[in-house]
């Protein structure tokens, strides 16, 4: 017998025992159901096929109503569903469609039709479960981007996109509820959860496999996912420089960083990540312009704290460390200049 199962859910029984021969003769395990709430009853009990086909126009409960039931279960929020039906309305198909359903045959159908149908969702299935290949380079700091064996990520959904950078600043996993409250918050939790799963599916299809792996109820990016993520590089190369005091370390630190985090995107956890990781560099800038003092070497302190002054305009930290580099370069009408700047911001924002 096959590992494939398909439920197939038809009142009519003659279309359903059509669908399950021919879905048996091309190999694949079928169980049958003529109401489609027996059917619910045994997707709630754990069952779990590979692939769902359903009549809409059906007494008991039609096939719209089936496939938000079924979706409702979360193990099967993206096992590929296909409609059958002998509507011609197709303000019906789309409903379907829109809906999320993957794909419909208009009744009467050949065998042939059906067993493609079903094929082509159970090779794209495998394909996106499959862990994701090659090395993924992921950029949070200015515009973010990301780029799979060279080649820019197109992006569909922008959900998505946030969804992969959250999980990379959560290594140690997340559970459904963490994740609806940082992407959804003020969703009900079943709506919350139904966006997460739709989402991890988007993602999926945007790098082309998984990446994801789940264990205890919390998902964490698949061990076999290879990626360079800038804000590590950042973190890494921030601690080496305050170990060190090099200021060829500080700059290497300071030059990876191409702009605020996540620009663009404005949900609370990315705007606490983006103040915490402008401080840090802040912070960074600070003690590189400090270091590159004490040790006279006054061109590279002056352009420390003149990024500085680019990266938090209203710091008199930052302006009064730039006079006081070019006080120490003998170039007093330029320490002027600076604290005149400050001044000039100040009554300008007074103003």
């Amino acid at each position: 017998m096959s590992a494939t199962l398909i439920v197939a859910v038809d009142d009519d029984l003659g279309i359903l025992k059509l669908t399950q021969v021919s879905l048996e003769s091309a190999g694949y395990s079928v169980l049958a159901y003529d109401n489609p709430y027996d059917a619910l009853d045994e997707l709630k009990e754990g069952l779990r096929p590979d692939v769902i086909v359903s009549d809409i126009t059906m007494p008991a409960l039609d096939g719209f109503g089936f496939y938000s039931k079924v979706r409702e279960i979360t193990e099967l929020r993206s096992v590929p569903f296909l409609f059958l039906t002998a509507l011609t309305d197709r303000s019906n198909i789309r409903r379907g469609m829109t809906l999320g359903a993957d794909d419909y045959l208009t009744k009467p159908f050949a065998r042939e039709e059906l067993v493609e149908a079903v094929e082509v969702r159970l090779k794209r299935i495998a394909e996106l479960r499959r862990p994701v290949e090659g090395m993924v380079r992921a950029r949070a700091l200015g515009a973010p981007m990301v780029e799979q064996n060279g080649e820019r990520l197109d992006w569909d959904s922008l959900k998505a996109l946030e969804l992969l950078f959250y999980l990379l600043e959560h290594r140690n996993g997340v559970t459904t509820f963490e994740v609806a409250e940082a992407l959804w918050p003020g969703k009900s939790e079943s709506k919350a959860s139904s966006s997460f799963h739709t989402t991890l599916y988007r993602l999926r299809k945007a790098m082309g496999g998984e990446l994801i792996e789940s264990a205890n109820r919390r998902y964490y990016l698949h061990s076999k996912f290879r990626i360079e993520y800038d804000i590590d590089q950042y973190r890494q190369l921030s601690i080496k420089a305050k170990e060190s005091n090099r200021i060829l370390d500080y700059s290497r630190a300071i030059d990876v960083y191409r702009g605020d985090f996540l620009m663009g995107f404005d949900s609370t956890w990315v705007e606490d990540t983006r103040l915490s990781i402008h401080a840090d560099q802040l912070t960074l800038l600070q003690s590189a312009a400090e270091t590159a003092y004490e040790q006279n070497e006054f061109e590279a302190s002056t352009r420390f704290f003149q990024l500085m002054t680019e990266h938090e305009p209203f710091s008199e930290t930052a302006w009064e460390g730039v006079a006081k580099v070019w006080e120490a370069r003998g170039e007093k009408a330029k320490a002027a200049e600076a604290r005149n700047k400050l001044d000039s911001l100040f009554a300008s924002e007074e103003w």
